[in-house]
């Protein structure tokens, strides 16, 4: 079975006209159920040789990367030493990524639908899609952990409910089979998995934030290349289910 941790970056609620994050990221980090405890570790042994002292610190994306809280302690470089070594635990415990995004400002005005729920369905129906036909067996069943916002959760569950019930979300509809159970919902700062998640979502996010920026003539700072290529380097060869970015331009 395989562990699934999900968590979003460019969450901006009901509001659909942010130009600093003008999508919503979702991202999920497959882990072998076997693999659970050693990722954990790992993580931890990341957080511990980077601060000793606060080795149960939480790896937030947007707080290692702007230097803020506990990380403030750091040199940049040395932030971006964690950011690496936390992606590289990606290859050594066997993880599979999957994303999803949606670009708020092409929604329309009345859509009554919030961003973060429809890059939810089209994650799960991604990750459906990518275990129920896998060679291994074993792998072709997942649970879903998710961080704990109050915001959504209760319509997760009930998304998730009705999909595995064949009849829910928006346009096709996709019964999830091979997803069992419900969503698990933990607190962040208690689980790595979800981090890790957190530090690719994040990192998908400010990806999509140069390319825009380099679409527009403007100049990407140094620091949101070096994430991106990190995001290239170790994450993008783990990606093996996507959905693009919806609404699609026109």
């Amino acid at each position: 079975m395989w562990l699934v941790y999900l968590d979003e970056s460019g969450n901006t609620g009901s509001r659909l006209d942010d130009p600093y994050q003008p999508v919503h990221w979702i991202a999920a980090v497959l882990v072998p159920e076997e693999q659970v405890l050693a990722l954990r570790r790992s993580l931890d042994g990341v957080v511990a040789r980077a601060l000793p002292d606060l080795v149960s610190e939480e790896l937030h994306g947007a707080e290692l990367f702007s230097g803020r809280g506990a990380w403030s302690a750091l040199s940049p470089a040395a932030r971006v030493a964690v950011y690496e070594e936390a992606l590289a635990t990606l290859s050594t415990h066997d993880c599979v990524v999957a994303h999803a995004s949606i670009n708020k400002t092409r929604l329309r005005p009345s859509t009554s639908h919030a961003p973060h729920l429809l890059a939810f369905q089209f994650i799960v129906e991604k990750i459906q899609q990518y275990i129920s036909t896998h060679k291994e067996p074993m792998r072709q069943r997942a649970l879903l952990i998710a961080d704990e916002t109050d915001e959504h959760n209760h319509f997760q569950l009930d998304l998730l409910r009705d999909m595995q019930d064949g009849d829910g979300g928006v346009g096709f509809n996709l019964t999830l089979r091979n997803i069992v159970d419900t969503v698990h919902f933990v607190e962040s700062d208690t689980n790595r998995g979800v981090q890790l998640a957190d530090l690719v979502a994040y990192g998908l996010q400010k990806q999509g934030r140069n390319r825009q920026q380099r679409a527009n003539g403007e100049i990407v700072s140094r620091g949101n290349a070096t994430l991106e290529q990190m995001i290239e380097d170790l994450v993008l060869p783990h990606v093996h289910t996507y959905r693009s970015t919806w609404p699609s331009a026109r």
